[in-house]
């Protein structure tokens, strides 16, 4: 990317001056620190706490000066994560006026959007105000701190300035206070417990950011509060209730009301297994709105009865919810769902017909999981971050810490993958016994279990309420809301299924579910893209259920963004967008490359003779870590390409544009020499200036290459057709002169279940010896091995 003039003379006269002639900053740099809490150290001790966190402070201090002294930046995504994620550290090492420069500089590479309130705003004001008045004279420095927090809040879009100051509101209560405060217990627990009293980078920034934050909001939430509600006079009564259940269980809610507001309104309802976090927050607005919100925590979390089963018993319970919410005196008699990923799969259990309640008007599921179907089942193969999260929501609250912990994790499974350890032993390797974990693994193909639990052709067949379902081109659950999504298509009413819209665009996971930033999964989404996606289910609701105008958005049953062109645009369905395809056959034509000898071919002509390019695999080796765990500089292909443990294919340049407007399929026929194994068919484009960008990836199990329910081993040197067709829909602009690459691998990680091709069950299999997987693509006329592009021109 280059950066505009502007932005360059900033960052040339920023104090933190990344010379040109400096070394480009390793991405694992930071792997090196380390803290050492001293022995019995007693956080509850407030004097103690706070020689430690200086201590802490002073060590971060050294380590990022040291980065700004030796090293460079040169790519202006990571530079704005650099300069926000030391903006805590900063800021409590007192060097304010660096924070504010810091800040301001990020807000220029990376603007925010307009819907948004700037990121680190609250920090940046209190900077700023401390760079004006010393806080020993605390009511001088209160009254500076109230007049820039207006000046910066006035400053805002006039349109969403209403929005943005009454979600902040949610973020500024006593509650969060002490939210910080649990935080930083949770933190040193993690450590003491699990890390033996060593903090790494990671964590250490994080402890001081929850004590920076802390501090701030202790002495000054009051005051924080109080301007905003200067600035907008509503409030939102936040009341904690219990809800009963048919067996008797009652279940905690917070429960969000507009206090000026006296008639009965519709209610919007979210069932989750996340106790009161980031979401609840989101009541303010609702409420602000016209709606009263009702955020329910699942059996056995926060303060609800029971016992929290992930997945089994959302169906009921929201039945019971919805009909006790119904028939309260703030409620018209309307209920509708709103919410993302384990939120959206819950909402997909409302509409199943044994528990479809009468009051229920709509259903807003976002990024919606599909269970069995991309968790924790992705593509059939099963992946330890189902562990991670069943242990982040094992226990009453969430265990944030140990979530977030990504060094822990990878160590775990690294230890399991290089050991030849059976996945199913991942829990005992982590020392985290779990029996969510190991009842999903004894159900590894798409059995009675899964399907119990989706929603089935009746339930969608008796769908008659509007449907808005949400995702994203980089939405780690693109496959659970096209799943239902389709479903719906394929077995609904014609009556429903004109009641369904879909919105997808370039977001990912966080981004589809409220307010998308500017990078989505790493990348600098168009300006057009950056819509206030809050705000548009909200004005959905309004029509839906209130009768009011028709959003501008709703146009068609899909409505999409063509990415790289800055458009967005609406279809009945992706199938019809396509006026034509590209085949490209795979070859064995080998072409010259600077990183590797065996660059083969994708051509457009199928090869008129028999071939075949032998991959052999051997899939007990553990490959290095620092290979598996290593981050591949922006838009650069070296890392793949420079691997011995791959196939690669390359195109000539395209000679026009063209907008991809489905799944890139890839048929590839092959043999192999064992009954089962698993395979990775990743597709990229290469910009004509050399640029690598992510197409689609797909993977696929041997045994499920007919069916994704039914297990049908191969034969040895049997003529397989393999279709990888599990990657996400991405609409996208290629440019002329851009070349498709093709790489293909034997899946050997630690990020999935390793399978060994003995074809019994994956997850509990090892081996002690050598273990060859040797695959054959054919290339012919009768086994053309090939991807398959669908296009438009525009």
């Amino acid at each position: 990317m280059k950066l505009n003039l502007t932005i360059l003379y900033i960052l040339i006269s920023f104090q933190i001056t990344f010379s040109q002639s400096k070394p480009e900053l390793p991405v694992d740099f930071s792997e090196t620190f380390k803290y050492v809490l001293p022995e019995n150290f007693n956080y509850s001790d407030s004097l103690k706490l706070e020689m430690q966190m200086n201590e802490i402070g002073a060590a971060l201090l050294k380590h990022y000066d040291e980065i700004e002294n030796n090293y460079q930046i040169s790519d202006e995504t990571n530079l704005y994560y650099y300069l926000l994620e030391s903006s805590e550290m900063y800021t409590f090492n007192n060097k304010n006026q660096k924070v504010v420069n810091m800040i301001e500089k990020a807000w220029l590479l990376k603007p925010n959007p307009y819907y948004s309130l700037p990121i680190k705003f609250t920090l940046y004001c209190y900077n700023k105000t401390k760079t004006n008045q010393n806080e020993n004279n605390k009511a001088l420095f209160i009254d500076e701190f109230h007049k820039i927090l207006i000046q910066n809040l006035k400053a805002l879009n006039p349109s969403y300035q209403k929005d943005i100051i009454n979600r902040l509101k949610g973020s500024v209560t006593p509650q969060s206070t002490e939210i910080y405060k649990k935080n930083l217990s949770n933190i040193f627990d993690l450590t003491i417990e699990k890390k033996k009293s060593v903090l790494d980078f990671e964590n250490a920034n994080a402890l001081l950011a929850n004590y920076q934050y802390y501090k701030i909001w202790q002495k000054y939430q009051a005051e924080i509060e109080k301007t905003l509600l200067e600035l907008n006079p509503s409030i939102v009564k936040e009341q904690n209730i219990k809800i009963p259940m048919r067996d008797g269980i009652k279940l905690s809610a917070l429960l969000f009301q507009d206090e000026t507001v006296k008639e009965k309104l519709p209610v919007i309802v979210a069932l989750s297994p996340y106790p009161i976090g980031n979401l609840a927050t989101r009541g303010n607005v609702f409420a602000t709105n016209g709606y009263v919100y009702l955020y329910v925590d699942n059996r056995g979390r926060r303060e609800s009865e029971g016992e929290f089963i992930p997945y089994e018993n959302d169906a009921q319970d929201y039945y019971d919810i919805i009909d006790w919410a119904s028939k309260q005196p703030w409620c018209n008699g309307k209920v509708a769902t709103s919410g993302g990923s384990y939120l959206g799969f819950a909402q997909w259990q409302t509409i199943r017909k044994e528990y479809k309640h009468p009051a229920l008007k709509a259903i807003n599921p976002m990024v919606a999981v599909g269970f069995g179907v991309d968790f924790p089942r992705e593509s059939n193969l099963f992946y330890p971050y189902i562990l991670q999260w069943a242990t982040y929501v094992s226990g009453k609250e969430l265990n944030q810490q140990l979530m977030d912990d990504n060094n822990f994790w990878d160590s775990k499974n690294y230890e399991l993958y290089k050991k030849r350890i059976p996945f199913a032993k991942l829990d005992s390797v982590a020392g985290l016994p779990n029996p969510i974990f190991q009842k999903w693994v004894s159900h590894p193909d798409f059995d009675g279990y899964w399907k119990g639990i989706l929603p089935k052709k009746e339930d969608y067949q008796s769908i008659e309420i509007p449907i808005l379902s949400i995702t994203g081109y980089y939405d780690a659950d693109q496959a659970g809301a096209l799943y239902y999504y389709n479903q719906h298509m394929k077995y609904g009413t014609k009556v429903g299924k004109d009641k369904h819209r879909l919105l997808i665009g370039p977001y990912d996971h966080s981004g589809c579910q409220w307010i998308p930033s500017p990078i989505q999964s790493g990348i600098e989404i168009e300006a057009e893209a950056q819509i206030p996606i809050y705000k548009y289910v909200i004005d959905w609701f309004d029509w839906v259920l209130k009768e009011k105008a028709k959003p501008e958005f709703v146009k068609g049953k899909i409505n999409y963004f063509e990415t790289g062109k800055g458009k967005w645009k609406s279809t009945e369905t992706f199938g019809k967008l396509a006026k034509d395809s590209i085949i490209f056959y795979l070859s064995n034509k080998i072409i010259k490359n600077k990183y590797r000898n065996n660059l083969y071919t994708l051509t457009t002509k199928k090869s008129a003779n028999n071939s075949k390019i032998q991959y052999n695999s051997d899939i007990s080796l553990a490959l290095d870590s620092t290979f598996l765990f290593a981050i591949p500089k922006p838009f650069d292909d070296s890392l793949y390409m420079v691997s011995p443990y791959n196939v690669v294919f390359e195109s000539s340049p395209l000679a026009e544009d063209i907008i991809v407007s489905d799944k890139i399929i890839s048929k590839l026929y092959m043999n192999l020499n064992v009954p089962d194994a698993d395979y990775d068919v990743t597709i990229k484009e290469i910009t004509p200036d050399g640029k690598d960008h992510d197409l689609a990836s797909s993977r696929k199990r041997v045994r499920y290459r007919k069916s994704g329910e039914t297990p049908q081993l191969a034969k040895p040197n049997e003529t397989l057709l393999m279709t990888f067709d599990n990657n996400y829909v991405y609409i996208k602009k290629i440019e002329k002169g851009s070349k498709i690459r093709l790489i293909f691998k034997n899946i050997n990680e630690p990020y999935f279940e390793k399978n060994y091709g003995f074809g019994g069950v994956v997850s509990q299999e090892s081996t002690t010896n050598s273990r060859m997987i040797n695959t054959s693509i054919l290339l012919g006329p009768k086994t053309s091995s090939r991807i398959v592009i669908p296009f438009y021109r525009e």
